[in-house]
Order: structure tokens, then C-alpha cells, then sequence
């Protein structure tokens, strides 16, 4: 599968509808498209966690598509990481992680994260804190 078009398509042809039922569903699913050049940012949102727990906490469990039929929201999003990975298996997070190596920072910031941006988001985030007060 290429993109969220693509995946809404499967979709209507699975459940019914039209595309725009499930185009943010399957939006959501790829956009972490947008901060890497590969395929390594479906490890965010191409799992069992995400389908299972964010889906239904931001769509709800279920949806209604203009054709009146109640679609599970948890299936749409299993049946597109399926698709992403050619209908032979959907990952779990620890799929993702068990190849991870862990680095000093993430170990509750004791060490630097080397990351300029990063630190200008907390001088910002405790500017803005500052303020309100």
C-alpha cells in the first residue's frame, strides 16, 4: 500500500462507504510519514499498541459510514498495517523496540540529549510556564 487514498479505497471496498469515512483514520496511521525519509517511523504507529489503544481513544470504537453501517475502527487500522506489510503479519511495539539501542539520554535525561531543538522546546516550554505565573 502506498498512501491514506489507497488504504480508504480497501477499506470501502471491505466495509463500504466512501473514501472520506475513513481517509483520517488511515491519515493518522501515516503521519509520521512526514518526519522520516523511511520506513522506520511506522514503528510509531504501525502496531498492535496504536491500533488497539489511540484509534478507538480518538475515533472512538466504532464509526458509521455513509452507507449507515457501523465499522470498527480497530480494523481499519489492523487491516491498513497489514496491508503496509503485505497481509503476513502486524507488529507489536516490542517487534519495534527489541531492536532499539538504548542511548544514555533516554535514561530520564541524565545524560544530554545532544539535540539543540530538543532544548529549545523546554526553554520555550518553561518560558511559557514562567509567564502564567
Amino acid at each position: 500500500m502506498a498512501n491514506p487514498l489507497i488504504h480508504s479505497q480497501s477499506s470501502v471496498k471491505r466495509w463500504g462507504g466512501k473514501v472520506e469515512d475513513y481517509l483520517p483514520i488511515h491519515e493518522l496511521i501515516d503521519s509520521p510519514k512526514s518526519t522520516m525519509n523511511n520506513n522506520s517511523s511506522r514503528a510509531l504507529t504501525h502496531n498492535t499498541w496504536f491500533a488497539y489503544t489511540i484509534i478507538p481513544k480518538v475515533f472512538g470504537y466504532n464509526i458509521t459510514n455513509s452507507d449507515g453501517k457501523r465499522v470498527d475502527t480497530i480494523d481499519v487500522a489492523m487491516l491498513h498495517i497489514a496491508e503496509d506489510f503485505r497481509m503476513k503479519f502486524v507488529p507489536t511495539p516490542q517487534d519495534y523496540l527489541k531492536h532499539l539501542e538504548v542511548q544514555p539520554w533516554m535514561c530520564n535525561g541524565v545524560k544530554d540529549l545532544g539535540n539543540d531543538a530538543g532544548k529549545m522546546i523546554v526553554k520555550h516550554l518553561i518560558a511559557k510556564i514562567n509567564e502564567n505565573d
